[in-house]
């Protein structure tokens, strides 16, 4: 056994004790506590200098630069990037406790959340809380990273910043711990932070990392691909999409070649030239090689777009894309769900995780409340007001519940809730009385229709009139049945209030 397991054993941590209470509190963990043992991916060995880890990021500079290329030239990239950040933060950012999740104000204030819903109003001077967030989301899905810079006064945040995540340096070791940033603009300009000053929001990494990666990073292939495209598109419309032509032109000097070769350019190439005939002289002759591609060129086009706007998640719908027989495109309201589920929710998700810590728990130490984006109704009107109009005939919804959704005062009555259906609307206070009446119509129902009745010989005997015991074969239609026949109306008025008596007693 080598030195480092004896002390291993030695001073191991005790068991955990069974029998300790479920309920007693524990601290939380210290920082040395949660301390790692396992290296990250992608940092150098010697790390002692701060300058090694911004030496070794200048090729993560490179490639940040090619995202935001690739976010100015390529249109889909923008619009998907564009399209998620603003639907993330379209309903705005609230704060909400935790024992009223319906929002509803019921829960009291304390100065702590009042702060906090100043720093909301007011982030900073140049930027709202929706704007922050929007930039947020928009370097998130551009660059896999996202920075906020948080200003403190008296130990409480009192602003927030974006930080432009090109310039932004993790600073860690070789574990992964982050022990601050720095910013390095030009050069020049630098500027260092602690670790609690940054809000640091990364998406997820194969590998790990200090840094994430982004949609727009796996999405380079095909956006080069396409810008190439669109510059193919370019230059053919600005020729105007000539054929490739072989032109022989005999035994003509390289003065007569060079001057047909500038007046081709004069009088067959661009726009205004389409449709002019390639004349030769001196034997010359001219074959096309091929016909025109730029149909070609555009189906390469939609093929690129759609990879594109793959990598990013985002239906053909939402970006403005209607392809009628598109098989597994889905309706709109499928792609919608789709793209809600599968793109937005885990976005703002992210996001919100960072703000709670940072903000609620460790800026203003508040723990019984949480901050989320307040939800949109995208549907369309005509199925809202359906599915109102299903749970108030249904009972799951008063009319003064109704109301108050579209903005209409409270009405005398409209607390209680109602059962609706197309004979009848009952109050659900009342409903036990009403399955009542069913119970004694539906038995007065089947008594009166002998084919209905139960199969019970028994059940269909009337009382006993007499003080002897009574055969069980004398009754109506049995072997001793006197009449052999239908029985007398007095034996079915006696068997329909026995019938009504038990069940009565049942209910």
């Amino acid at each position: 056994m080598g030195a480092v397991s004896w002390f291993r054993g030695r001073f191991r941590a005790a068991p955990v004790d069974e029998s300790m209470a479920v309920g007693e509190s524990v601290d939380a963990p210290t920082a040395t506590q949660v301390r790692r043992v396992g290296y990250e991916y992608g940092l150098p060995l010697n790390i002692q200098n701060t300058s090694s880890l911004t030496s070794a990021s200048s090729e993560r500079q490179q490639v940040l630069a090619q995202l935001h290329q690739a976010y100015m030239s390529c249109n889909w990239v923008s619009s998907c990037v564009d399209l998620i950040a603003r639907t993330v933060t379209a309903g705005g950012l609230q704060a909400v406790p935790e024992n009223d999740p319906a929002g509803v104000g019921t829960a009291p204030e304390t100065a702590q959340v009042t702060r906090l819903h100043r720093l909301m109003r007011f982030c900073n001077a140049r930027e709202d809380m929706v704007q922050l967030l929007r930039n947020v989301a928009t370097d998130l899905l551009l660059f896999g990273d996202a920075y906020l810079e948080v200003v403190f006064l008296l130990g409480e945040p009192v602003a927030l910043y974006t930080l432009d995540a090109t310039t932004m340096t993790v600073i860690s070791d070789q574990h992964g711990e982050v022990s601050g940033y720095i910013q390095d603009v030009d050069g020049a300009r630098t500027a260092r932070f602690d670790a609690e000053q940054v809000i640091h929001i990364s998406l997820d990494a194969p590998r790990g990392g200090l840094y994430g990666v982004s949609p727009a990073q796996k999405a380079l292939l095909p956006v080069t691909a396409w810008l190439f495209t669109m510059a193919t598109l370019k230059e053919c419309f600005r020729r105007g999409d000539p054929p490739r032509l072989h032109v022989d032109l005999g035994h003509q000097q390289d003065t007569d070649v060079q001057r047909w070769r500038e007046q081709y350019r004069v009088f067959n190439l661009g726009p205004k030239a389409v449709g002019e005939p390639v004349l030769t002289t001196g034997s010359g002759t001219v074959q096309v090689l091929d016909q025109r591609k730029v149909t070609d060129y555009l189906d390469a086009d939609r093929q690129l777009r759609d990879q594109i706007i793959a990598c990013f998640g985002v239906p053909p719908a939402k970006l403005g894309i209607i392809e009628t027989g598109n098989l597994g495109g889905g309706t709109g309201e499928a792609q919608d769900k789709t793209f809600r589920v599968n793109t937005i929710i885990p976005i703002a998700n992210l996001i919100l995780e960072k703000l709670n810590y940072h903000l609620l728990q460790v800026g203003f130490g508040i723990t019984d409340w949480h901050l989320e984006f307040t939800e949109i109704d995208y549907r369309d009107s005509k199925v809202v007001e359906e599915i109102r109009d299903m749970r108030l005939k249904a009972g799951a919804y008063t009319l003064n519940r109704w109301r108050a959704e579209i903005g209409e005062p409270p009405v005398d009555g409209g607390d209680d809730a109602i059962f609706m259906e197309r004979t009848f609307i009952a109050d659900w206070a009342n409903m036990k009385d009403l399955a009542t009446s069913f119970i004694v119509k539906n038995l007065g129902s089947q008594a009166a229709t002998p084919a209905a009745a139960p199969a019970d010989p028994n059940d269909l005997a009337p009382p006993s009139t007499g003080d002897g015991p009574q055969d069980p074969e004398d009754g109506p239609g049995l072997a001793k049945d006197a009449t052999q026949g239908e029985p007398p109306e007095e034996v079915w008025d006696e068997l329909y209030r026995r019938c009504l008596d038990e069940a009565l007693a049942r209910i």
